[in-house]
């Protein structure tokens, strides 16, 4: 929170870099923030959207006052509220034009941060109005969830000069609420804005934004393909002015520990400092943590940047995920450390001179720290791989997370040999089929040096309890004919040696997909999906796992026809009274940030997704999955399953619902597939059960089917 803050009492831009230094560390700790500056040019609406990035992931609310020029006329007649929609229009053509003549990068990233902030309903604007002269004061209060509050004001104008250190000399004085000394400073300028904000400050008219301003920022915020960050202000920032004459960046960029995180103390759990003491002990600084999903390995991880960093001058960080949404939230995560790594996603413009920079300016001593995340995909590139090249060994410290993929053969050119640090994290690291791969990973990552298992996290409370309802369902009479006939070729195939080696022949792969599908959209899941909401009806934070093949729907005897299941279980959802959202890789980038969003304040009931929270996505709100699908490999339901027993404010426990398929008891023929099957999903049934507070009811469930093909003992 801010008292965890080391705020100077004054700030000159001499000496110092106020964005970075203030309003940065600042911002990221506010649930509140009200500013107020002098009159809307450009400039001074830049200005008052310094650091707002930071605001947008905290969720709270921001009033923003703008000063405006009118005559004694004008004045009156809003006083006496004549001409409100006149004035108001005139002022709105006035702020538009202002908006539309600033073409520099840095203006137009702090006027969709704005936007952004406007479209989601956190950022409020007012106009300020005064006669023969203007309203100048230039002051803001950042509050946070603890009730403290900074009062700040200064000298910055309404002047380009003012914003850049460059020219003008500038500077702020900044007031803590919690120094009874300084109540004289900080409560008159706190009060002096809430007279403002309720149109009650003598000699002052205040309006609401003009509704063409808003609807101008609204469209703005829509035409957007990406969520304001803090990395991309200050890359930008930086371009448009150094840090310091030499170029070299300031103490506040090294990586600190926050005092709070998501509203509780800081403290790393025994077991994650454990960790982190065999991968120095054990592996010398090499090693692979196996930690339970849920169990904090991103804090773990960061933790280690954050020392490591204290003892190797010109660290350079680099963090290796899967996906985008993960990369994202890595991101987020950092930023509470006071790092905010370079991007290495989405459009290479977009990092590939900041990357190439900040190697640079390592390797000659003028970098302090450096932070980098990137997605596999855009690990592989010429480009990355070449700036990656120019580190220097002692310097470089890789984490994998979700490291298990870097076991592929692709990925065998592309980690870099010349990493000292390296540290991989997973739930799985082990792949269940393929030794070369997890000989490979461990060629590269060193030895398994720490291994926190769920039972261990649920026992020390990291995760939450949960029940287990396992629902038996069996394929239908043409299902089953097709399962013995996929099954029955996948046979041969593997007898003719087709599944040797490292990897699976093209058509044994395309009839064991053809075989999971089947599996995993057997018509009769979504009578029994009915059947079970139908008695609970609509639940919050719920999730729905989804296979991406198809069902028969037959609601009109007539007309059958196929349909995604994803498609099947939204529509049933709906019919039910729920308010849902798919979670697919087809919803882009930014719709799925405000999905999960939406999701972790409740707006909507449930998530339908297919695999895009398989892995690292953080839901941990998610109070109750329902599993129609699930693939073989254990890897998909342990981390489908941490990822529901994340603990949340109210949450005491968890609920999973799962569907396993069986072949109908009548039908007797091909009975050593009808046991392969049953064999193969009570792989997962007995892992979800073991751990469950109600592990004898799921055995109740399963008992006749498993005394049916003498399975008794695998449960």
């Amino acid at each position: 929170m801010l008292r965890g803050l080391e705020l100077k009492s004054v700030y000159k831009s001499d000496t110092d870099n106020i964005l970075v230094e203030f309003y940065v560390p600042a911002l990221s700790m506010a649930l509140r923030y009200d500013r107020a500056v002098g009159f809307f040019s450009a400039a001074a609406l830049s200005y008052a959207a310094q650091a707002l990035s930071t605001f947008v992931k905290n969720g709270g609310q921001i009033r923003l006052v703008l000063g405006a020029f009118c005559d004694q006329e004008d004045l009156d007649a809003v006083l006496n509220g004549y001409r409100l929609k006149e004035i108001s229009k005139q002022l709105g053509q006035e702020l538009l034009s202002q908006i539309a003549g600033a073409s520099d990068e840095l203006f137009q990233n702090r006027i969709e941060t704005l936007a952004w902030l406007v479209a989601h309903g956190r950022l409020e604007v007012k106009l300020a109005l005064r006669a023969k002269g203007m309203y100048h004061d230039k002051i803001g209060i950042i509050t946070d969830a603890e009730g403290d509050a900074v009062v700040f004001a200064g000298s910055a104008n309404e002047s380009l000069h003012a914003l850049l250190p460059a020219f003008n000399y500038e500077s702020i004085d900044v007031f803590p609420s919690w120094k009874p000394e300084l109540n004289g400073y900080y409560k008159p300028h706190a009060e002096s804005f809430e007279r403002l904000w309720t149109n009650t400050s003598r000699g002052t008219a205040v309006l609401d934004i003009p509704t063409a301003v808003k609807e101008h920022l609204v469209a703005v915020a829509r035409s957007l393909n990406y969520v304001p960050d803090p990395e991309f202000e200050l890359a930008l920032a930086a371009r448009m002015f150094p840090t310091g004459s030499d170029g070299s960046q300031g103490p506040s960029m090294r990586p600190t520990e926050p005092l709070t995180i998501n509203g509780q103390p800081y403290s790393m759990r025994p077991h994650q400092l454990e960790a982190l003491e065999n991968w120095r002990a054990k592996g010398d600084f090499r090693g692979i943590l196996d930690l339970a999903t849920g169990a904090g390995k991103t804090v773990t991880a960061i933790h280690a940047v954050v020392k490591l960093s204290e003892k190797v001058k010109g660290l350079v960080c680099v963090i290796a995920v899967p996906y985008q949404n993960l990369a994202d939230q890595w991101c987020d995560n950092l930023s509470a450390y006071n790092v905010f790594p370079i991007r290495c996603y989405v459009s290479k413009e977009q990092w590939v001179d900041a990357l190439r920079s900040a190697v640079h300016e390592t390797n000659i001593g003028a970098r302090a720290f450096t932070a980098i995340v990137v997605v596999n995909r855009t690990l592989k590139t010429s480009e990355f791989q070449d700036c990656l090249a120019h580190v220097k060994s002692n310097r470089l410290f890789w984490i994998g997370d979700e490291c298990h993929h870097h076991g592929s053969m692709s990925f065998s050119t592309a980690l870099p040999q010349n990493a000292e640090f390296r540290l991989g994290l997973s739930a799985t690291p082990d792949h269940y089929l393929d030794q070369s791969r997890n000989q490979r990973l461990q060629a590269y990552y060193g030895d398994q040096v720490f291994h926190y298992s769920l039972s261990q996290a649920i026992a020390d409370k990291v995760l939450t309890p949960y029940k287990y309802h396992p629902h038996i369902i069996e394929l239908t009479v043409d299902e089953t004919s097709e399962f013995f006939a996929l099954s029955a070729e996948i046979g041969k195939l593997f007898a003719r040696g087709n599944g040797g080696g490292d990897e699976l022949s093209t058509p044994l792969k395309a009839l064991l997909m053809r075989r999971s599908r089947l599996i995993a959209s057997c018509a009769n899941k979504m009578p029994a999906l009915a059947s079970v909401i139908e008695k609970q009806g609509p639940t919050g934070h719920t999730l729905f796992y989804c296979g991406d093949g198809s069902v028969e729907n037959d609601d009109d005897a007539d007309n059958v026809f196929e349909q995604r299941q994803i498609e099947a279980v939204s529509e049933l959802l709906d019919r039910s009274g729920w308010d849902i959202s798919r979670f697919t890789s087809r919803e882009p980038r930014k719709e799925r940030a405000t999905i999960l969003e939406n999701f972790r304040v409740g707006v909507i009931d449930a998530m339908v997704a297919i695999r895009c929270l398989d892995e690292g996505i953080d839901v941990p709100a998610c109070a109750t999955a329902f599993i129609l699908a699930s693939s073989r490999d254990p890897r998909q339901f342990v981390q489908r399953r941490g990822r529901i027993l994340r603990r949340a404010p109210g949450k005491d426990r968890a609920t999973i619902h799962d569907f396993i398929v069986v072949v109908p008891e009548a039908i007797e023929e091909h009975e050593e597939y009808a046991k392969r099957l049953i064999i193969d999903e009570l792989k997962r049934v007995a892992e979800f059960a073991r751990l469950s507070e109600n592990r004898f009811e799921a055995y109740d469930v399963l008992r006749d089917t498993l005394r049916r093909y003498d399975l008794e003992h695998l449960l």
